[in-house]
């Protein structure tokens, strides 16, 4: 959970600082389009996180059901 919120605060900032450089729309778009870029990434790491981390379990609890 605290993994979401990070990633959550990281694209609140970026969506900051996109918003501070509004004055150039060219500046903008580009950092934009960078932010969504990392934000899916990590995005896609997290699903990944979260299905290893859902496998590991199922394992753990196989092992102790033995």
């Amino acid at each position: 959970m605290s993994k979401t919120i990070t990633l959550t605060s990281l694209s609140a900032a970026a969506v900051l600082g996109i918003g501070l450089l509004g004055g150039c729309a060219t500046v903008t778009k580009d950092l934009e389009k960078k932010v969504q870029e990392a934000y899916d990434k990590a995005t896609d790491a997290q699903a990944c996180c979260d299905a290893n981390t859902e496998r590991l379990d199922r394992m753990f609890q196989k092992t102790m059901r033995k």
